[in-house]
């Protein structure tokens, strides 16, 4: 396994990782957990998986959310969400705004997966920014306007508009630029200008990975480090993109924390 980090200051790209057979290689799974945790975000090439293979190197990371059938979506396999150009193979015209994945829930999504099928031939990259470093780089008077702020969604959910990695602790913005509604206790105005002034943070010269999908890409995100952004596509182009998501309680560093406690507790 070789480890290339990104220049933008975060993220990693691993070569020479067979996914396909990752369910029978212990230290390849931890290695890539430990990766995972100091990167954010890792990019691994390699050749197009079966559904059953892609949700095998998935829950490498923890236990995968499922959703409902329908009719765009691969019959049996719940685990993945796939999103598309064109209505008939996927979900389209998703997430054009900087987001976490499930930060609509109570307890969030922790990493997301994303395994490429198709690709287009122009159009559909993916970007990312590194929401610790957006945290680290604001301005100390817009730094110390957002601590203790918190966030509601559409759906009333509410998140500290600075929120510590459950696992490490560091802090880092954690911001749903298309479904926040309001910061409580701010105005409309003020949540519109903060939330402004943000987005165009997170976007900021140097702060941007765009990652141009090939066929067989099997890209990893902690939601928690990174957020993403799609960019228009076509319907004329194909893409098919297979998304499984780690749920909110099954990140692999849950173990670890459970591990932490038993021994504690037999210490104690």
């Amino acid at each position: 396994m070789n480890i290339i980090p990104l220049d933008t200051g975060f993220g990693a790209r691993i070569n020479n990782v067979d996914l396909a057979r990752l369910d029978e290689n212990p230290e390849a799974q931890q290695t890539l957990q430990n990766a995972l945790l100091e990167y954010g975000l890792l990019v691994i090439p390699g050749p197009v998986l079966t559904p059953q293979a892609q949700i095998a190197a998935s829950e490498v990371f923890g236990a995968l959310e499922e959703f409902p059938p329908t009719a765009s979506q691969i019959p049996g396999y719940p685990q993945i969400f796939r999103v598309a150009s064109r209505a008939t193979e996927g979900y389209t015209g998703v997430g054009r705004y900087w987001h976490s994945d499930g930060s609509f829930r109570a307890v969030p999504t922790p990493i997301s997966l994303w395994h490429l099928e198709a690709r287009p031939d122009v159009g559909g990259d993916t970007l990312f920014t590194d929401l610790q470093a957006a945290y680290r780089s604001l301005p100390d008077e817009l730094r110390a306007q957002v601590h203790g702020l918190q966030t509601t969604h559409r759906n009333h959910v509410v998140h500290p508009l600075v929120m510590p990695h459950p696992h490490t602790g560091v802090e880092a913005l954690y911001l749903n630029v298309g479904l926040t509604d309001s910061i409580v206790g701010m105005p409309r105005d003020e949540t519109e200008t903060l939330i402004a002034a943000i987005d165009r943070h997170f976007s900021r010269e140097g702060a941007v990975y765009r990652h141009q999908w090939t066929e067989g890409d099997f890209v990893v995100a902690d939601n928690f480090r990174v957020a993403h952004r799609a960019t228009p596509l076509s319907p004329l182009q194909r893409r098919v993109l297979n998304r499984t998501t780690v749920r909110g309680d099954g990140a692999f560093w849950e173990a670890e924390h459970a591990d932490a406690d038993a021994r504690q507790a037999v210490a104690g």
